[in-house]
């Protein structure tokens, strides 16, 4: 296992872009009456700042596999902190969008580079226990960023979250600057066509197997970030009060990642993601419950998201590390793949849900359960998997 200093710094690298995507959940609803905007515009901040972070990773994955990780990573970070403190200045919706674009190409180094890290330094297995440290660590700003952003917003308004996050920036990249060190040597760097090993990637079956699975559990999770904030706020919930919402799934999520690491050293790999995967169908299934029941409480929305965090917590971080540690040979192009995909996957679906179907716990319930029987369909025995995992 790597030291602990390594792991922690690639842990912030990790958080801080959902971080950023997260702060502001509760103050969403005043951010719209502040801008003059419908409420169904606010959402789309968070589409578009995922769009922008998908796009940049397939940038800095061939860019870190040929110049290294660390001139790539400084300069990213440089940029989410410009980003953040642009937001926090922003006088108008449009201008906001912007800045958080910029800031989204920034903590896009941070993803991507940080995976690559672990790649250069474990093999597969080894990455995956190593991801079973980092995830929980990182699962805590689903939870955490909305409560902190939420008691700001209410104290100092909602730019004191941009404030936040610029200043979590700052931490992340002196920790960059003293703990971390170059983990690819000028030897292993490629020299080819900076794009040359996405065709390498795509190929791999593996890869795109285990993405499959990513891209499902993470587009479900956001299609709640950006639905839950309007359904608390019906039921007459405050910013404070919504933000500590989000804790029992960050709870789910740090039980299933400890539990997934106690178990790769006694059950095979793709079964504990199969698990995972069930747990999310069996979530979908407890909204379409809630649907049809006609619940209305902050506990029917919670309950059932709680049994797809366990998904969350075991098939996501197991098939992002079986992504990027498959045969294919090119470590952060595959990260940078991996993470388009997974973040411009959710940006769309969640930006689609939101702007053909508005808010509401059917709109949230469907959409959840369609996903999960996508991640589903993985589990299935194909010609080349009679096994029936992925």
């Amino acid at each position: 296992m790597p030291r602990l200093s390594f792991i922690l710094t690639v842990a912030m690298l990790s958080a801080f872009g959902l971080i950023a995507s997260d702060v502001y959940l509760p103050a969403m609803p005043s951010m719209a009456a502040e801008f003059g905007v419908a409420d169904w515009q606010m959402p789309q901040t968070i589409s578009f700042y995922l769009l922008a972070l998908a796009i940049a990773q397939l940038a800095y994955g061939p860019l870190s596999d040929r110049n290294g990780r660390r001139p790539v990573l400084l300069a990213g970070v440089a940029l989410y902190i410009v980003g953040s403190v642009g937001c926090a200045i922003s006088v108008s919706y449009n201008q906001f969008l912007a800045w958080r674009m910029l800031e989204a190409i920034g903590a896009a180094a941070g993803l991507v580079v940080g995976r690559a890290l672990i790649a250069d330094t474990c093999d597969k297995r080894t990455s995956a226990k190593v991801y079973a440290v980092i995830y929980p660590l990182v699962s805590l700003s689903p939870a955490l960023a909305p409560a902190i952003g939420g008691h700001l917003a209410a104290a100092f308004g909602w730019r004191s979250d941009f404030l936040f996050v610029a200043a979590f920036g700052v931490g992340a990249l002196l920790m960059v600057v003293v703990m971390l060190p170059e983990t690819l040597p000028i030897a292993a760097r490629t020299r080819t066509s900076p794009f040359a090993g996405f065709n390498h990637v795509l190929r791999d079956r593996t890869f795109r197997r285990y993405t499959l699975v990513v891209c499902t559990i993470y587009c479900a999770w956001f299609v709640y970030l950006t639905q839950s904030p309007f359904l608390f706020a019906r039921i007459g919930l405050s910013e404070e009060q919504s933000g500590w919402l989000y804790l029992p799934l960050t709870a789910g999520i740090i039980g299933a990642n400890l539990l997934a690491k106690r178990l790769l050293d006694r059950w095979p790999y793709d079964r504990i993601l199969a698990a995972g995967i069930k747990c999310f169908v069996l979530g979908g299934v407890a909204f379409l419950a809630v649907m049809a029941l006609g619940l209305h409480s902050a506990g029917s929305v919670v309950l059932p998201m709680c049994l797809v965090s366990l998904a969350n917590g075991s098939s996501l971080s197991l098939a992002v590390s079986g992504a990027i540690a498959s045969e294919h040979g090119y470590a952060a192009t595959a990260s940078g793949l991996v993470g388009f995909f997974q973040i411009g996957s959710a940006a769309l679906v969640a930006m689609a849900v939101s702007a053909a179907f508005g808010t509401g716990v059917g709109v949230l319930s469907c959409s959840i359960f369609v996903l999960s029987l996508i991640a589903l369909l993985t589990c299935l025995p194909t010609p080349r998997n009679r096994t029936g995992v992925v």
